[in-house]
């Protein structure tokens, strides 16, 4: 792995933090609930968003812009078997997911779409509440992803 100067010890206090503050109110559970059954990319996209919004501002945070693609996720293959996807990105602010699976373009599964859309926007918690100049897939960041899960859906 490439390491810019000062990422050794981003990925230390990342790895550190293991809990978030964010607290979701009956909206946030309602939006999870509605997500967790829902399988149309338009809905999908207006349910996300909703989630998103409800996040960010429990937190105080900018709400990240969330594009929900009805098209199969980015992928590569080699031999022609799957080397790698691409569930969701996160980059300034905006937050893209694929409504469809790689190679059989079948729907994503309710539950995979929103763990990834709760991945990614673990990225912009990184960011915008714990100030990081760069979001590491540390230990810790999986912990707060954990927490943020456990907390939506119980």
């Amino acid at each position: 792995m490439f390491w810019k100067q000062g990422n050794k010890a981003v990925y230390r206090k990342s790895n550190s933090i293991k809990d978030t503050l964010f607290q979701p109110n009956t909206v946030a559970t309602h939006y999870t609930k509605k997500l967790l059954t829902s399988t149309d990319a338009s809905e999908r996209q207006v349910l996300g968003q909703g989630l998103l919004e409800e996040m960010s501002r429990s937190l105080s945070i900018p709400v990240p812009q969330l594009t929900v693609n009805d098209k199969r996720q980015n992928h590569s293959l080699k031999d022609g078997k799957l080397k790698r996807k691409v569930y969701g990105t996160y980059k300034a602010g905006k937050i893209v997911l694929s409504n469809k699976t790689a190679i059989r373009e079948a729907t994503l599964a309710p539950k995979t779409f929103l763990d990834t859309l709760i991945h990614e926007f673990m990225h912009h918690y990184d960011y915008e509440v714990l100030k990081f100049p760069v979001s590491l897939h540390t230990a810790g960041f999986y912990y707060r992803l954990g927490d943020v899960m456990k907390k939506l859906i119980g």
